[in-house]
């Protein structure tokens, strides 16, 4: 898997590790490129890898006990593979001024989809210290085993900042190197709570990575106004982000994109009705001169999804990574190359993980931006593909498609006489 080089961008989320979560068994590790697509058929477990990346971000903003409790019905912290399983999830960050790492281990606590923090670990590397990007052994210190992971920071080139924590029953247990204790209870996670010093900067990053979940359904009903101006990850507030524009420095960015990817769509507003905002896409003017404006009722599911993701990606500051769902469905195959070429191109800012059961697309990948993701003994793994398994893959995918298609004639209702 092709890596960017540090100087590519200020901040890069580097590796993910995701072990024991919902579908995902003992552990995968990705390596994220500028472009990093996950591949499979359909209940391969791609949308779950996703939501793991997706739940660690929301833990860095503070919101495990409300991530935890949005995914309860789910069941992606419920794994029955024994007493000791935990669910482990890690991030590598890389920044100009320095690299890092933040693991966390949860398992089942005293309530039903109430996780309990099992340990908790971080450490920062100033690049100054540094003769080279430090690249710790992601396995090793990203421990799927049930025991605490046991970080040797010695070992490593430089002088960390960081903690280690272990859960000694309500309250953990901290050892410090350069982060002034903090009191913390068996259900509250460290790194979201430190207000200053040397591991900021990773929490930081963490923080402005945003794993969407565009449906359609959100963006086309009327919308309660809301003050944020950064797109939500259900997309609820595009509305508002929309009327905002004109204030915006993106604002030309964002109509240029919206053309390069729709084709005749080069406008977007949202207007008030009734308390709410209702999104509207301009397709050009007619031939006497008026704007064609559109409500997003009348606007088809994938040209919605569409124009939420570059409304995300045209935001500044940039996201430091931006994940997005299926961004090809209900795209014509002759639309891909130009979405495409979006995405490699926005991906020079931020770093892009998408999901895709589409061959069409997989044509148009690079070989070394995929990811093979599939279903095997009831557990979902991740892999690097060489050219024999993309074909491979391409014919698995243009099954799983031919499959759907029949699905979808046989629920038609019989035609009239």
């Amino acid at each position: 898997m092709e890596v960017l080089d540090p100087g590519h961008r200020a901040a890069m989320i580097t590796h993910v590790y995701v072990s024991n979560y919902g579908s995902i068994g003992p552990g995968i590790e990705l390596t994220l490129g500028a472009l990093t697509a996950l591949v499979g058929p359909p209940g391969a477990g791609k949308g779950c890898l996703l939501d793991a990346v997706r739940f660690l971000a929301e833990c860095a903003n503070g919101a495990l006990e409300q991530a935890a409790a949005s995914r309860r019905g789910g069941g992606a912290l419920q794994r029955p593979r024994g007493s000791g399983a935990v669910t482990t999830l890690g991030v590598a960050v890389s920044r100009t001024e320095g690299h890092g790492f933040w693991l966390v281990q949860l398992a089942p606590g005293d309530r039903e989809g109430e996780p309990r923090v099992k340990s908790e670990t971080a450490a920062w590397w100033q690049r100054s210290a540094l003769t080279r990007l430090v690249k710790p052994g992601l396995r090793d210190v990203f421990d799927a085993g049930s025991d605490p992971p046991e970080v040797s920071f010695d070992r490593l080139k430089g002088s960390p900042k960081g903690f280690s924590r272990k859960d000694k029953g309500r309250s953990g247990t901290l050892a410090y190197r350069g982060v002034a204790p903090i009191a913390v209870s068996g259900a509250r996670l460290v790194l979201p709570l430190l207000s200053d010093g040397p591991l900021t900067p990773m929490r930081d990053e963490l923080r402005r990575a945003v794993l969407y979940s565009l449906a359609p359904r959100p963006l086309r009903s009327p919308q309660k106004i809301s003050a944020s101006r950064r797109l939500r990850a259900s997309g609820e507030n595009w509305g508002s982000v929309l009327r905002a524009l004109e204030k915006e420095r993106w604002s030309e960015q964002f109509l240029a994109s919206l053309s390069q990817v729709l084709g005749d769509v080069d406008g977007a507003r949202a207007l008030s009705s009734g308390g709410f905002l209702v999104p509207e896409l301009r397709h050009g003017v007619d031939d006497g001169g008026r704007e064609r404006w559109r409500a997003a009722t009348d606007e088809p599911d994938a040209t919605l999804r569409l124009a939420a993701m570059v409304t995300a990606l045209s935001q500044e500051p940039p996201l430091v990574l931006a994940g997005f769902e299926h961004p090809d469905a209900g795209v014509d195959r002759g639309a891909l190359p130009a979405l495409v070429e979006y995405l490699r191109g926005a991906s020079a800012q931020r770093h892009l993980l998408l999901t895709t059961e589409s061959p069409a697309l997989l044509d148009l990948l690079p070989r070394e931006s995929v990811y093979s993701v599939a279903l095997r003994d009831g557990s979902t793994t991740a892999s690097p593909i060489g050219e024999p398994e993309r074909r491979a893959l391409r014919e698995q995918l243009v099954a799983a498609e031919g499959q759907r298609a029949r699905d979808a004639r046989s629920d038609r209702p019989p035609r009239g006489p």
